[in-house]
C-alpha cells in the first residue's frame, strides 16, 4: 500500500509538471534572427523587429498569438515605445525611425551619428545609445541632439526623472545617474566600480519599477573589493547611488533582466533558465527553462512582463533563427486584483 501510494504521489507531480510545461510551451513562435523589441503602454502587444525581413512582428500577447506584420524599408533593430509612436533603430546606422506604432507610417528620422546600441524613452523623448558611447536626444518628429551623457547601455525611472548609464569595455565599470529635463540629461551621481573589471561584458541595464534600484546584467558577473567573482546581477540603490542593495542569483553566466510594470516582481536569466523574483526582498520564486529551440543563442533578443503582466515573453536568436515562446507567470489572488485594477479590469 505505501508503494502504491509513493507510486501515484510521483504520478501526480509528474502529471502537474506536464501540465505546467504544456501552458509555458502553447504560445512558441519560430522565427527569423530578431533585432529588439518594444511592449505597448498597456502592456498588451508585443513588436518584435526582423532586420534581415525589414519587417515588424506584433504579437497580441493577452491571446498569445501573433496579430500583424508590417513591412518598412530599412532593416529594424532596436525599439522604443512612447504613446503612439515606435522608435526604431536602423541597422549599423545612426539613424532612428519615429513610426506610427499602429500602422507603421513615417512620421520622421532622427540621427545619432553612429550605430546605434540601446534606446530608451523618458516622457516621449528617446534617448539613443551609440556605440561611440554618446547618448543623443530624439524627439516624435525626428529632431536629434547630442546630450552631454556617455553610455553604452541605458534604463529609465519608470516616471522619467533620470537615466541610468554604464560604458561597455571599460576597465572600472561605472554606472552614472543623469536627471532627465526635456532633451537634457544632467550628471547627478556617479556608482564607481570598486575593482577592475568590476562587472565585465555588460548585457543591460534596467531599473526596478519604484527606480530605487538599478540592476546590470554582466556576463562576467561582479566583483567587490574582494575580487570574489559573483554569477548574479547585482542591484545597486539609486537614492544614494554608492551601496549594493543586493543580487538576482542567475549562476553563470547572466545574461538578461525584465522589470514587471506594475508588480515588484523582476527576472534574470542566464542562457539555460532563469527565475521570477520578489523586487522587495530579491528572493527567487518560479523557475523557467530557457526555449530551446535555437542552438548557441545566449543573451535574450526579447525579455519582458507582457500579457498585462500575466506573462514573460523570452525571445533568443541565432544567426539564422529564433524562437519566441510566452509564460505563464504564477500570481496570487491580490496580484491579480492589482493588475485587474491597472488594466481596467481586463
Amino acid at each position: 500500500m505505501r508503494h502504491r501510494r509513493t507510486t501515484l504521489a510521483w504520478m501526480m507531480v509528474a502529471v502537474a509538471a506536464l501540465a505546467r510545461a504544456g501552458r509555458a510551451g502553447e504560445a512558441q513562435f519560430r522565427l527569423p534572427p530578431m533585432g529588439g523589441f518594444a511592449v505597448s503602454p498597456d502592456n498588451a502587444t508585443l513588436v518584435v523587429s526582423l532586420p534581415a525581413k525589414t519587417t515588424l512582428v506584433y504579437y497580441d500577447t493577452v491571446a498569445g498569438k501573433e496579430a500583424k506584420r508590417l513591412e518598412v524599408e530599412f532593416q529594424p533593430t532596436e525599439m522604443a515605445w512612447a504613446g503612439k509612436v515606435l522608435f526604431v533603430a536602423q541597422k549599423s546606422s545612426g539613424r532612428v525611425h519615429v513610426l506610427d506604432a499602429d500602422s507603421g507610417a513615417e512620421l520622421g528620422v532622427g540621427n545619432a551619428g553612429a550605430p546605434i546600441r540601446n534606446l530608451v524613452v523618458a516622457k516621449d523623448v528617446c534617448f539613443a545609445s551609440t556605440d561611440g558611447r554618446e547618448v543623443y536626444a530624439i524627439d516624435a518628429k525626428g529632431k536629434s541632439s547630442k546630450t552631454g551623457a556617455k553610455g553604452s547601455f541605458m534604463a529609465v525611472d519608470p516616471a522619467g526623472a533620470f537615466v541610468c548609464t554604464v560604458i561597455d569595455g571599460s576597465a572600472r565599470t561605472d554606472i552614472t545617474k543623469y536627471a532627465v529635463d526635456g532633451t537634457t540629461l544632467r550628471s547627478d551621481a556617479t556608482l564607481q566600480g570598486k575593482v577592475p573589471a568590476s562587472l565585465p561584458n555588460v548585457q543591460a541595464v534596467r531599473l526596478t519599477g519604484d527606480g530605487k534600484h538599478v540592476a546590470v546584467v554582466a556576463g562576467g558577473g561582479w566583483a567587490e573589493v574582494d575580487h570574489k567573482r559573483h554569477y548574479s546581477v547585482p542591484l545597486y540603490t539609486t537614492e544614494d547611488m554608492q551601496s549594493q542593495a543586493g543580487e538576482l542569483e542567475t549562476g553563470a553566466y547572466p545574461s538578461g533582466c525584465a522589470v514587471h510594470p506594475v508588480l515588484p516582481l523582476l527576472f534574470a536569466c542566464n542562457g539555460k533558465e532563469g527565475s521570477v523574483f520578489s523586487a522587495k526582498s530579491f528572493a527567487p520564486r518560479e523557475k523557467f527553462a530557457a526555449p530551446r529551440a535555437v542552438m548557441g543563442a545566449t543573451a535574450p533578443s526579447v525579455l519582458a512582463f507582457v500579457g498585462r503582466g500575466r506573462k514573460l515573453a523570452w525571445g533568443v536568436s541565432n544567426a539564422d533563427s529564433g524562437v519566441l515562446k510566452f509564460y505563464d507567470v504564477e500570481l496570487t489572488e491580490p496580484q491579480q486584483a492589482e493588475l485587474a485594477k491597472a488594466y481596467g479590469g481586463k
